[in-house]
């Protein structure tokens, strides 16, 4: 076991910051993709480029409508036969379902919903690196973002997971179901436990959008700060068109920004509260939260391209009351 300072009982969210700190992370989903023809069926489907995917890569990507909207972001990982789909949370069976609905008659693809059949916990924190290898007892500084490896914690076997510019998480473990409690005892007698209140303040705080706040089917990849999992050279792909002209053509009408909120704004009640300036509202609020490294509240937005510059005051209404927000630059910190 490695050492236990910070103890579990210091505050988790400081320790994630300072050091190193953990979540039960069992809500998000897990989806198994195999066949033949799993690869071309993802890059026809999806935003980024599957072709440069080896076993022990992964990429972010996300599944758009034919109008270019966000249905959801997913992370993919490439083993030797299969791939697997880390989904938002409560998000696996409906996109299974979605998934299953585009199988043409001469795919040979396969999908199913492993969610319940596996645990994930995330890691968190500039320090988590040297805590994951302490607990695998090997090295794990070398893997570049987003890629996988096997590994064995407790005795149980697991993969571990890097992560990216859009995961919160530093490192993912993914083990059976029937292993998580032996995985939870373990990172609970050696880090403290981030509630998902405080993993909701740390993302906001890195500025990475999420399913039912920023994202949605109302808002296109690029509006919602999603670039990095989009492939500027691949072929067609569902939404496609709409995105290639919004890069081509300079046509990102709105955008992802941070919101800095005066001290009295209710933060539990503005989630997708208006915004605007200038008469307009045409932009919302997705997630607001109080923040302890920043000392106030603060918030993710979509705003109008012409309010998302740094230093623009933009207006919150909700109910009968209104407030003036600073747009700030993202992440708010790192």
């Amino acid at each position: 076991m490695v050492s236990t300072s910070p103890s579990p009982t210091h505050d988790a969210y400081t320790a994630a910051r300072a050091a190193f700190a953990w979540a039960d992370l069992r809500d998000q989903g897990w989806l198994r993709l195999a066949g033949r023809d799993r690869r071309d069926f993802l890059q026809r489907l999806s935003t980024n480029d599957f072709r440069r995917l080896a076993p022990g890569g992964g990429l972010p990507t996300v599944l758009c409508s034919a109008t270019g909207r966000v249905i959801a972001l997913l992370t993919v990982y490439a083993a030797e036969a299969v791939l697997w789909l880390r989904t938002p949370p409560g998000r696996a069976a409906a996109l299974a379902g979605y998934f299953s609905r585009l199988i043409f008659w001469n795919d040979e693809v396969e999908v199913s919903d492993e969610s319940g059949a596996v645990a994930q916990f995330g890691l968190f924190g500039p320090s988590s690196a040297d805590l994951l290898a302490g607990l695998l007892g090997a090295g794990v500084a070398d893997l570049p973002p987003y890629a996988w490896r096997d590994g064995e914690i407790a005795g149980v076997r697991l993969t571990v997971h890097r992560g990216g510019e859009l995961e919160v998480a530093a490192w993912t473990l993914v083990a059976s179901a029937a292993s998580g409690d032996v995985l939870f005892t373990q990172l609970a007698q050696t880090a403290p436990q981030l509630t998902a209140g405080q993993v909701e303040v740390l993302r906001v705080e890195r500025g990475i959008p999420a399913w039912g706040h920023e994202l949605s089917d109302q808002v296109t990849p690029l509006e919602a700060g999603l670039r990095a999992a989009i492939s500027d050279n691949k072929g067609c792909y569902t939404g496609q068109e709409v995105i290639a002209r919004q890069l081509n053509y300079d046509k990102v009408t709105r955008r992802l920004v941070g919101l800095r909120l005066p001290a009295d704004a209710p933060v539990m009640e503005l989630a997708g509260a208006p915004v605007g300036g200038a008469g307009k509202r045409d932009g919302f609020i997705g997630t607001a939260v109080w923040s302890p490294a920043l000392a106030g509240p603060i918030a993710l937005a979509i705003l109008p391209r012409d309010l998302s510059q740094p230093g623009t005051v933009a207006h919150i209404k909700h109910g009968d009351a209104e407030w003036a927000a600073e747009v700030a630059e993202l992440p708010f910190t790192v």
